[in-house]
């Protein structure tokens, strides 16, 4: 009895794990709105009994916490020391949970305290979880904890994967924390799961003949570090504040405009959900823009200070209690509500609105042929701007942008892109909060400008 949830906007796998006989379920790296394991486990007649952390995590926030409030018991690796009740593991150490028979390695190299899980359970595959240490072709990044340890892990990143996790079996399904998408990762694919033997034939950094070697290709291949992981981390170490969700979530209350313009005048933020163009035709004064999909929690951890109030204005009601159990997996924990009727209720109210310039790459190439040249801001990551910019571009990658935003000339047109325009529109709108003036969100970013003109690289 195996049940995969995946987010997929933070592209993270949690796993439900059950002995069919005795009812007993396993949770493995549970994100923080429980309830849908909860929910689960009622569905099947199942007892949460433990939770078990592979690590502690930085891109989401846990749920274990969460679970113990209700009951079950946490597992984690060695070293981790969290500020909830939890048994720490030792390397080898074993648990039978029913006819679930787990043995748990200690597998350092992502975290100092990475463990993994390698479960048998009669009639079915044997499986490993292995958290952020093996992906389906990739392997997990050793650089979250900062640059002097950086090189530590990635060796013990090699012993991890070389003289345990390929020391098992090829027939065993391997099943990551992660998908195609994550940061914990590079070139991670998307299948669900793998096999240690297709791992060992296919996966590139696996191919190294030497330690010296997988090192330097690892490090040479790190993803950028999204700016509110090292704050995920410290507050998984302490467990995120309890939410109660015995129940399914239901999301924030409705409020009124006027109440949520009040919450806004003392100090919360407004977050509009809608889209670029609705956002760009008007708004409420003051607002970000994380327009709806799966990535509202991704780019809101890039963009939203530590612990802020927010207050949602969304198309639907729907979209905002959608967006609400996104943020709450990336530690946002106080929610007030959203604007009951969304933006046609704040304009019937008669409050603030503000508006942003819109303009395409053709738009954009006419601007930059003018006297008056724009200072175009490229809010994309260094990665992105090596492989190809627009000559002279400023670069400010978005999760710096608020810390940097006096370094953009005040005198100029402010020409905003991205790769395609979702990053570029909630980058307008941080540099208006910021005060700054002449924007221009650039519709189509990078990949429309590419087709129109050559780009510098660097």
């Amino acid at each position: 009895m195996l049940q995969r949830f995946f987010d997929e906007g933070l592209a993270q796998a949690s796993f439900l794990l059950a002995c069919p006989r005795t009812r007993e379920a396993i949770v493995i790296d549970p994100r923080r709105d429980v309830d849908v394991y909860v929910e689960a486990a009622h569905a099947q007649g199942l007892r949460l009994a433990y939770s078990i952390e592979t690590h502690i995590h930085a891109d989401f926030a846990c749920g274990s916490r969460e679970l113990v409030a209700i009951g079950t018991g946490t597992l984690c690796g060695p070293g981790a020391e969290l500020g909830y009740p939890h048994h720490q593991v030792s390397d080898g150490e074993h648990l039978t949970v029913g006819d679930i028979s787990l043995m748990f390695i200690h597998t350092p190299g992502h975290t100092p305290e990475h463990i993994t899980i390698l479960a048998r359970v009669p009639d079915e595959p044997t499986r490993v979880f292995t958290g952020d240490t093996l992906f389906v072709g990739a392997v997990g990044r050793p650089d979250l904890l900062g640059e002097e340890q950086t090189r530590e892990l990635a060796n013990d990143l090699y012993d991890s994967l070389f003289t345990k996790i390929l020391k098992l079996d090829d027939a065993i399904q391997v099943h990551p924390g992660h998908g195609s998408g994550s940061l914990c990762g590079a070139g991670i694919k998307n299948d669900p799961f793998t096999t240690i033997g297709q791992e060992r034939r296919f996966n590139p950094m696996l191919q190294h003949g030497s330690k010296a070697s997988f090192v330097a290709a690892v490090l040479a291949d790190l993803p950028d570090t999204p700016p509110y992981f090292p704050r995920m981390k410290a507050l998984n170490r302490e467990g995120a504040p309890l939410l109660g969700l015995t129940e399914p979530y239901a999301g924030p209350p409705p409020m009124t405009a006027n109440a949520a313009a009040a919450a806004a005048g003392d100090g919360a933020l407004l977050i509009d959900l809608r889209n670029a163009a609705a956002f760009a035709t008007a708004h409420p004064a003051g607002a970000l823009n994380l327009g709806y999909g799966p990535k509202v929690g991704y780019w809101g951890g890039y963009v939203l200070p530590q612990d802020p109030r927010v207050v949602l204005l969304a198309a639907t009601p729907r979209d905002a209690g959608d967006a609400a159990r996104q943020l709450l997996r990336v530690g946002v924990s106080r929610i007030e509500g959203f604007v009951d009727g969304g933006f046609e209720a704040w304009q019937h109210a008669g409050l603030p609105v503000e508006r942003i310039r819109l303009t395409n790459v053709d738009g954009l190439r006419e601007l930059l042929a003018t006297p008056q040249v724009p200072v175009v801001v490229d809010v994309r990551t260094a990665r992105e701007f090596r492989d190809g910019h627009i000559a002279g571009a400023l670069h400010v990658p978005l999760g710096d942008l608020h810390a940097h935003a006096r370094q953009i000339p005040p005198d100029r047109t402010v020409a905003v892109i991205c790769e395609a325009g979702y990053r570029s529109s909630l980058a307008s709108s941080v540099l208006a909060r910021a005060g700054v003036q002449g924007i221009v969100n650039v519709t189509g970013g990078m990949s429309a400008w590419r087709a129109l003109e050559p780009v510098s690289q660097s």
